[in-house]
C-alpha cells in the first residue's frame, strides 16, 4: 500500500508538505505542488479520508439508516437521499436496520465510532431506544434527521408523509366507487392499533373513512404479518379471497402486498377488476406494469429523500439551527385495478 512517506520520498519534501497539497492548503509553492502531485498520480496515491476525519474532528461521510433496502420504496428512497448528497460533496454508508432495535444501535455507535458528520434515520418502533441514541449522537455534535417515520422528538428535524390522510383517502376511493365488503391488507402492529408508525397511521385512516363515509362498510382484515412483501401479499390475498367470496375489493397498505394479492386472484381465476378491485399505496415504478395497472396511494418518494437530506445539509452546515417538520401529501392514482361496483 503506497502511503504519504512514500510520496514525500519520491518528490524530495517532507510529509508536512504532502499534506498540505493534498488537504489544498494556500502558501505552496506552485513548483512544489507539482512535484508532490506528480508523485502522487505517479504511485497512485489515495489519501485516508477517515484518518483524516479523526484528526479535524469531522467527515463529509453522512450515515443513513433505512429499514431495508431491498423493497422497491427504500430503494428508490435511498437512491434520492444519496444522489442529493452525492451532488453536495457528501458521500453515504447506507445501513438496513430491519426494523430491529438492536441492529439499529448497531449502526448508530458505528456512526459515533466514524464520527460522520450527519445521520438520517428511518427509526426502529423501540421508540425510547431511538431517543436515546439520537440524544447521543446530537450531543456528540452530529447532525440528525428522520425520515418516512418519526419519534415524538420535537428538537430534530423529520420528513414524512401523511399515512392517516393516505389511509382515509384510499378508503374513500373504494367507498365511492360503491364498495362495502372491503379486505384491509396490513400487518399485525396495523391491526392492533395504538402504535406511531406509518402502517397503523394507514389502517387509523381507513378505520376513521369506513366510520365517516358510510354506514354499512365492513372491514375484512388480513391475516396478521411481521413484514410486508409480494410473498406475503400473496399468500394472505389466497386466504382473503377463498374465505370471503362477497368481498368485492382489497386495499393492501404497500404496492408489493397488492402485486402479490393481484397474483393469487389470477392463480385463483378471478377477472381483474370484474370480481376483484385492488388498491395499492406506495407509488412505486412496478405499480404501472402490473396487469392489470395497479391504482395506488402514491407518496412523494423522491422528494421525500431529497428534503431529508438536504434538511440535513442545512443542519450540518450551519444554515439552519431549528428543527424543520416536513409533512408531505399524498396522491391517489386511478388505474385499471379498480372500478366502480357492478
Amino acid at each position: 500500500m503506497v502511503t504519504i512517506k512514500d510520496v514525500a520520498r519520491l518528490a524530495n519534501v517532507s510529509i508536512a508538505t504532502v499534506s498540505r497539497v493534498v488537504n489544498n492548503y494556500a502558501h505552496v509553492r506552485p513548483a512544489v505542488r507539482e512535484a508532490v502531485t506528480k508523485a502522487i498520480a505517479e504511485l497512485g496515491y489515495r489519501p485516508n479520508g477517515l484518518a483524516s476525519s479523526f484528526r479535524t474532528q469531522q467527515s463529509n461521510i453522512v450515515g443513513v439508516l433505512l429499514r431495508q433496502q431491498r423493497t422497491p420504496f427504500s430503494s428508490a428512497l435511498a437512491y434520492a437521499i444519496e444522489n442529493t448528497m452525492f451532488d453536495q460533496g457528501y458521500r453515504v454508508l447506507l445501513c438496513s436496520t430491519n426494523g430491529d432495535a438492536d441492529r439499529e444501535e448497531a449502526y448508530l455507535n458505528t456512526m459515533l465510532e466514524m464520527r460522520v458528520q450527519g445521520v438520517i434515520i428511518r427509526p426502529s418502533a423501540a421508540t425510547a431506544r431511538t431517543i436515546k441514541q439520537v440524544n447521543l449522537l446530537r450531543d456528540r455534535g452530529i447532525a440528525v434527521s428522520f425520515v418516512d417515520m418519526k419519534p415524538k422528538i420535537a428538537a430534530v428535524s423529520s420528513v414524512v408523509c401523511d399515512n392517516f390522510s393516505g389511509g382515509y383517502q384510499g378508503m374513500r376511493h373504494l367507498i365511492e366507487l360503491g364498495h362495502r365488503r372491503i379486505g384491509v391488507a396490513a400487518g399485525i402492529v396495523a391491526q392492533k392499533g395504538g402504535a406511531a408508525d406509518v402502517g397503523s397511521e394507514r389502517a387509523r385512516g381507513i378505520r376513521q373513512a369506513a366510520a365517516d363515509l358510510a354506514t354499512d362498510v365492513e372491514i375484512i382484515w388480513s391475516p396478521p404479518f411481521d413484514i410486508a412483501s409480494f410473498e406475503i401479499g400473496r399468500e394472505i390475498g389466497d386466504t382473503m379471497i377463498r374465505a370471503n367470496p362477497g368481498m368485492t375489493a382489497i386495499f393492501a397498505t404497500t404496492d408489493m402486498l397488492a402485486i402479490g394479492v393481484m397474483h393469487s386472484a389470477h392463480a385463483l381465476g378471478l377477472d381483474l377488476p370484474t370480481d376483484l378491485s385492488i388498491l395499492g399505496y406506495d407509488g412505486i415504478m412496478e405499480s404501472a406494469v402490473t396487469f392489470p395497472t395497479l391504482s395506488t396511494i402514491a407518496q412523494p418518494i423522491h422528494e421525500m429523500g431529497q428534503l431529508a437530506a438536504t434538511t440535513l445539509i442545512d443542519h450540518m452546515t450551519g444554515v439552519s439551527k431549528s428543527p424543520r417538520q416536513v409533512v408531505l401529501e399524498n396522491t391517489l392514482i386511478h388505474r385499471a385495478s379498480t372500478i366502480p361496483l357492478p
